[in-house]
């Protein structure tokens, strides 16, 4: 059910007519689930391990981004903008968030995607894309992809633009996405009040842009929580480090106070959170054996139980991260932030089927390269493939998904491309 209006605006109602904002969580507040089976592989350790599952905060398209779009589509509306325009990787889960709800508000949506390590994960995002009406553009190079938005701001003026992940980059841009986790520590607030968990001592999650930390560890301090943030830098050093994300929390503190002076007048210092830059590996997108390991361990004691996914590029990272903390920390209150979706969107793709040439030409070489599923290096039978939970499953390992139907000898062969195919960076 949607809220009628943000906690932030109840807490600091002068906000109510200066900041805009529209409703599109459709289960809000997300819960909050105690990690019992995952606590229990840590047999002589008695922290207690929470997940908030904003993997399912709207009913199609779950993940953090969406609680950023709440103010930010809020103001593109405000501003007369009949279109979004955002960057990101080719298989950029902001963008296929973005695509969803310009969708959902009769937006256009234009998409301007630069090369990440081509995977199952890009392949299907491309797809999603595309299904969800967005416009989709490409070039080899971030800063020559900025050009061709600016060439695209210029003859299509009524469109707003979205900066990567829906923050603030380096510095520049606007907070407004910010207030997003601002107000979801005010929820987690709420949450601890009634009881649904003890204050946590840490709280882990990703860090692409920093847009979602920002938010946390400045609502987390207005709330008047010592929790600590734990961020988990998952894109490039430039983009994500203790000054950006400093300059992010300090603009969004600035545009709430210029909007509410009775809104504390916080300082948010490099030493207030802890940025975490030892599981990226060696490039933004690279799957590694920590994060993958992480992902496993998780789904095999809690993840299919309570119907949650984790992946490789962001959450899995974030994951490996809080699994050595734990390994190394006792009795303590960790609470993990799933900024993943957990919807099924793969009946989504068995409707439009694996045409990958609707897509524009530039596209097409990213199917071309490589095979990445057991059914594009085997031809299945259409009988057998349409009836194969494997078939467009978000895993791309098929054996953990279903029992091959095909003989011995196509298994053996799949099997053994796939082997070649996957491949973690030890880092």
């Amino acid at each position: 059910m949607k809220r009628e209006k943000p906690l932030l605006f109840e807490i600091y109602p002068n906000l109510k007519d200066k900041v805009p904002w529209i409703p599109l969580l459709s289960s809000i507040p997300t819960p909050v689930d105690r990690l019992e089976n995952l606590e229990s592989s840590y047999p002589n350790n008695s922290t207690r391990i929470y997940i908030k599952r904003d993997d399912k905060n709207h009913h199609l398209y779950g993940g953090n981004k969406l609680r950023k779009f709440e103010f930010i589509f809020a103001h593109a509306k405000k501003k007369k903008r009949t279109g979004i325009v955002t960057i990101g990787g080719t298989g950029t889960n902001h963008g296929l968030a973005c695509a969803i709800i310009a969708q959902e508000l009769s937006m256009r949506c234009d998409l301007f995607l630069f090369p990440q390590p081509l995977t199952w994960h890009v392949q299907r995002s491309l797809l999603l894309y595309n299904h969800f009406g967005a416009k989709l553009h490409f070039n080899k190079g971030f800063f020559g992809l900025a050009l061709k938005v600016l060439g695209h701001q210029i003859s299509h003026p009524k469109h707003y633009i979205m900066l990567p992940g829906g923050s603030l980059l380096v510095g520049i841009g606007s907070p407004v996405g910010t207030l997003g986790f601002i107000n979801a520590a005010f929820e987690l607030k709420t949450q601890i009040d009634n009881g649904i968990l003890p204050e946590p001592d840490v709280i882990f999650v990703a860090g692409g842009s920093g847009g979602t930390a920002a938010g946390l560890i400045v609502g987390c301090k207005l709330a008047g929580l010592k929790t600590r943030i734990k961020i988990i830098a998952v894109s490039m050093n430039w983009v994500i480090n203790p000054s950006t994300v400093t300059k992010n929390a300090n603009s969004a503190i600035k545009y709430l106070r210029k909007r509410d002076k009775t809104i504390p007048d916080l300082e948010i210092k490099e030493d207030n959170f802890e940025v975490i830059n030892d599981y990226l590996g060696s490039d933004y997108g690279i799957k590694t054996i920590r994060g993958q390991q992480a992902i496993d361990k998780v789904m095999e004691t809690e993840g299919r139980e309570r119907n949650f996914k984790l992946e490789t590029t962001y959450t899995g990272k974030a994951m490996a991260a809080m699994l050595d903390y734990i390994s190394s920390n006792n009795d303590k209150v960790v609470l993990f932030w799933n900024t993943y979706n957990s919807n099924d969107l793969d009946h989504i793709l068995k409707k439009a089927g694996f045409n990958y040439k609707v897509l524009p030409k530039k596209f097409h070489q990213f199917y071309k390269e490589k095979k990445f599923q057991c059914w594009q290096i085997v031809d299945c039978p259409e009988e057998v493939r349409n009836n194969c939970e494997a078939y467009l499953n978000h895993e791309y390992r098929y054996w953990l998904v279903t029992d091959c139907k095909l003989d011995k000898d196509k298994r053996k062969k799949t099997y053994s491309e796939l082997s070649k195919i996957i491949t973690l960076e030890d880092s």
